[in-house]
């Protein structure tokens, strides 16, 4: 054994000790840079993805709504439709048993108290305007969708059906289809 002092072997590279970074020449790429820029276009297409999947997704939830809306405007519809049946077979029946329609709002609604009977217009599908005009009788029921569904009889027994935007009885006595 030897008391001489050795640091070792040579190192094959120099040691870098924090010096001064080789310059690059004006002209050279930048590697980094391209990396950048295909992360940024990547997100890009990631995102136009994303939000052309959000806006399928949006108008499939819009179209959904307005299909619900629709069913419920129909059931609204049937409601007032159903109301005025009732209200049909009221005036139907008191004309079978006495040979002219009712003009008597109390009248009517003894035959059927679940119907509020009136002269003037209707505001809600539990309320039925109605006119009597010789031998004919006209009613008339607002739906909770706003339409306004018409119901015309003569004495003959001939029922006429429509709609409109005015929800009276009078109103109804116009209604000329064979059905709604």
């Amino acid at each position: 054994m030897s008391d001489e002092f050795h640091f070792g072997e040579r190192a094959r590279r120099p040691a870098r000790l924090g010096g001064l970074r080789k310059q690059r020449a004006k002209g050279s790429f930048n590697l980094r840079m391209l990396w950048v820029v295909a992360g940024l276009a990547a997100a890009a297409v990631v995102a136009f993805v994303v939000l052309s999947g959000a806006d399928e997704a949006g108008s499939q939830i819009a179209d959904a709504r307005s299909d619900t809306v629709s069913q419920i405007d129909t059931a609204y519809d049937a409601a007032a439709q159903g109301t005025v049946g009732r209200a049909v077979v009221v005036a139907q029946s008191f004309h079978a048993e006495n040979g002219s329609f009712p003009t008597d709002p109390a009248t009517l609604s003894a035959f059927d108290p679940g119907l509020r009977f009136i002269s003037g217009p209707s505001n809600d599908p539990a309320t039925v305007s109605y006119a009597v005009s010789g031998s004919e009788f006209g009613a008339a029921v607002r739906s909770e969708s706003g339409t306004c569904w018409w119901v015309g009889i003569d004495a003959g027994g001939v029922t006429t059906y429509g709609s409109g935007s005015e929800c009276t009885g009078s109103a109804a006595m116009a209604a000329a289809a064979p059905s709604w």
